[in-house]
C-alpha cells in the first residue's frame, strides 16, 4: 500500500472503529439494564429491544430526537456526546490527521448513521437530511479536536501570529482564550457541586419516588446510572438556577431561587432531586453575584500580574509617557471583550443543547431558556472584568496623584528630597551638633577666660 493510499484507509478505520466501540459498549450496557429491569419487575423480556434502543440512543447523542408512542425524547445526553467526540478525536490522533482521512471517515460515518436510522423501532423527529447533517457535525468536531492541535495549519497560524502580532497583543488573545476556558470549566464545576447538593438534600424524595414506582434495588441502580448520561445537562440547569434564571419541566414545574412550583410531574426519579426556593435574601444575593466576583478576581489578577498585563505607573524617577500609560489599558479591554464574546457564544450553545422535549404538549420544553440563562451568566462576568479594569485605572491614577502632590510640596520647600519636613530639619540643626564639636567649643571658651584673668593687675 502506497503512502497516498494510507490516509484514505485510516479514515475508514477511524469512522468504523469509533462507531463500533461506542455502539457495542452502549449496547452491552442497555442490554444489561433491560435484562435487570425485566427480571426484577416481572414483565416480559426486554432484551430483544436493546439493539433498536441502542441505535436510537446513538442517534440521540448526536442530536437526533425521536418519538416512541406517547413519549418524545429530544434532550441530548451530553455526557455521551462528549464521550463520542473524545473517542473520535483519540482515534484521529492515533491513526491519521490527514484531510484525506477526514473525507473517507466522514463518508463512512454518514453511511453507518444512515443504516442506524433504517433499523430503529422509533420515529425520528427530524428529517433524514437533518439527522445526517447533525451526525456529520459531530464527526467533524471530533476529527478537528484530534487533528488541529498538531496540524501544519495550526503551526502556520502560530508562526503567522508570532511574526505579525506584537507580544502584548498575543498575550491579550492568549489570556482571552484562557479566561474563557477557566470560566467555562469553573462554572461547570460549580454546577456539578450544586447538583451534588441537590442529591444529598433531596435523596429521601427520590427514594419515595422509587417506592411509588415499586422499583427493586437493581432497577434503581441501573436507572440512576442511565441518568448519568444527562449529568452535564443537569449541571447546566444548576448553573442557570444558581445564577438567577432557573429552569422548567414544561408547563408542569418551574424552579428558581425565588420560587418553585410543581404539579402533576411524572414519576421520574431524577425529578425528585430538583431544589426548593432559597428563602435567605443574603444567600441569594451572594449566589447571583458569583459570576461578577469571578470576573473581577480574574481581571484584577491578570491586570497586575507581571506575567500578564503588568499594569503600573512606572518608576518615580522616569519621565511620564502618556501614550504608554494609556496604551497599557487598551490590551486588557481587547482580552476581556474576547472573553465575553466567546462566553456568550459557548453558553448559548450549551444551554440550547441541554434542553429539549419529553412530550408533545405540556412537556414540549424541558430545561432552560438559553437567552435568559446566558444573560445571567455572561453579563455579570463581563461586568466583573469591566470593574477590574476601572479599578486598575483608579489605582494608577491615585499613584500619579500622590506623586504630583509630593512634587508640589517639594517645589514649595515644605519637604526635602528625602520626604522629610524641611522646617523640622532647620529647628533640629542645633541639636544635631556632634559631641566632639561641643567639647572643642567649651575648651576654647575656658582658654579665653584664663587669658583674661592673667591680664588683670
Amino acid at each position: 500500500m502506497s503512502k497516498n493510499q494510507r490516509p484514505w484507509i485510516k479514515g475508514l478505520v477511524i469512522a468504523l472503529g469509533a462507531s463500533v466501540i461506542f455502539t457495542v459498549c452502549l449496547g452491552l450496557f442497555m442490554a444489561l439494564t433491560l435484562l435487570i429491569v425485566s427480571m426484577e419487575e416481572g414483565g416480559g423480556t426486554l432484551s430483544g429491544q436493546s439493539v433498536s434502543l441502542t441505535l436510537a440512543i446513538v442517534l440521540l447523542s448526536q442530536g437526533a430526537g425521536f418519538h416512541a408512542g406517547a413519549i418524545t425524547l429530544s434532550i441530548v445526553p451530553l455526557l455521551l456526546t462528549f464521550l463520542l467526540i473524545w473517542l473520535i478525536a483519540r482515534l484521529t490522533k492515533m491513526l491519521s490527521t490527514s484531510p484525506k482521512a477526514y473525507v473517507t471517515g466522514l463518508l463512512l460515518w454518514g453511511a453507518i448513521m444512515w443504516v442506524f436510522t433504517q433499523n430503529i423501532a422509533v420515529t425520528l423527529k427530524d428529517p433524514i437530511w437533518m439527522v445526517m447533517l447533525k451526525t456529520a457535525l459531530v464527526f467533524s468536531i471530533g476529527f478537528l479536536c484530534g487533528a488541529l492541535p498538531k496540524s501544519k495549519l495550526m503551526k502556520r497560524c502560530i508562526e503567522f501570529v508570532r511574526r505579525n502580532i506584537s507580544d502584548r497583543m498575543a498575550i491579550a488573545f492568549k489570556l482571552g482564550f484562557a479566561n474563557t476556558l477557566a470560566l467555562l470549566l469553573g462554572y461547570l464545576a460549580i454546577g456539578f457541586i450544586t447538583v451534588m447538593v441537590w442529591v444529598i438534600t433531596n435523596q429521601s424524595a427520590m427514594v419515595r419516588v422509587f417506592h411509588m414506582a415499586d422499583m427493586q434495588t437493581g432497577s434503581r441502580i441501573m436507572t440512576t446510572l442511565c441518568t448519568l448520561a444527562w449529568l452535564p445537562n443537569l449541571c447546566l440547569w444548576a448553573i442557570s438556577w444558581l445564577f438567577g434564571s432557573g429552569f422548567s419541566i414544561g408547563d408542569l414545574a418551574g424552579f428558581s431561587l425565588w420560587n418553585d412550583h410543581a404539579s402533576g410531574l411524572p414519576a421520574v426519579p431524577v425529578f425528585a432531586i430538583f431544589p426548593q426556593a432559597v428563602s435567605n435574601d443574603t444567600l441569594r444575593i451572594f449566589l447571583i453575584s458569583i459570576p461578577l466576583l469571578c470576573g473581577f478576581v480574574i481581571g484584577v489578577v491578570e491586570l497586575f500580574l507581571p506575567r500578564c498585563f503588568a499594569i503600573g505607573a512606572g518608576k518615580p524617577d522616569e519621565p511620564v509617557k502618556i501614550g504608554r500609560i494609556i496604551g497599557q489599558f487598551v490590551y486588557p479591554i481587547l482580552s476581556f471583550f474576547l472573553t465575553s464574546a466567546l462566553m456568550a457564544l459557548l453558553m448559548n450553545i450549551l444551554f440550547g443543547l441541554s434542553s429539549g422535549a419529553l412530550g408533545m404538549h405540556r412537556l414540549a420544553h424541558v430545561g432552560v431558556d438559553s437567552a435568559a440563562s446566558s444573560r445571567v451568566v455572561c453579563l455579570p462576568s463581563a461586568l466583573g472584568f469591566s470593574s477590574a479594569w476601572l479599578f486598575s485605572v483608579v489605582v494608577v491614577a491615585m499613584v500619579f496623584a500622590m506623586r504630583l502632590f509630593f512634587g508640589y510640596l517639594r517645589a514649595q520647600g515644605k519637604i526635602n528630597e528625602n520626604g522629610n519636613d524641611s522646617v523640622g530639619d532647620e529647628a533640629d540643626t542645633g541639636s544635631d551638633i556632634p559631641d566632639s564639636s561641643k567639647t572643642s567649643v567649651s575648651s576654647a571658651a575656658s582658654d579665653s577666660t584664663s587669658e583674661e584673668e592673667t591680664e588683670i593687675p
